[in-house]
């Protein structure tokens, strides 16, 4: 019998383990939290200078009243959202769709854990892990490689070197 490489075992492991904590949670609470993420900074990011204007306008220096706000915006945005979440999820699970949730929760967790492998190997790519005997008796690590070829553009500041070359 062949030894899986330590790779493969990590690989599948961090798959796995996002598979299982996304059947926990549920799609919706899956699906909700990158949501929320990502609509908290962009609230954030938005209202911090004006509602500091109002809320922190005696704080100097004024930056240090524009951070307090993205902060208290943030954190109360996350709130709201986990509060909807709450509510969403119970709803689903009233309704009977609990398994369905579920279900779907370990579909977005394999995704999940599928991009958090992806991006491991995007960063390993630039240590001496390559070079090692796991790394390269891998059975897995070349999709992974492969699938980061496929994400590289799409990151930011790639753009700009692929018009750079383009100039050339």
């Amino acid at each position: 019998m062949n030894d899986i490489p330590l790779a493969d075992i990590l690989a599948f492991s961090v798959i796995a383990a996002c598979i299982m904590m996304s059947m926990i949670r549920g799609v919706i609470a899956e699906a909700g939290s990158l949501f929320a993420w990502v609509i908290s900074f962009l609230l954030a990011k938005t209202f911090a200078v004006p509602f500091s204007e109002v809320a922190f306008k005696s704080i100097q220096p004024h930056a240090l009243g524009v951070a307090i706000s993205f902060v208290v915006i943030f954190f109360l945005a996350r709130f709201l959202q986990q509060f909807l979440r709450t509510i969403l999820t119970n709803a689903a699970s009233s309704m009977g769709l609990g398994s369905v949730n579920r279900v779907l929760g370990g579909v977005f967790g394999a995704a999940k854990g599928v991009l958090l492998v992806t991006l491991a190997v995007m960063v390993c790519a630039h240590t001496d892990l390559p070079e090692t005997e796991d790394w390269q008796s891998s059975y897995s690590i070349p999709y992974f490689q492969s699938l980061s070829e496929v994400i590289m553009p799409y990151l930011p500041g790639q753009k700009d070197k692929t018009e750079d070359k383009a100039e050339l």
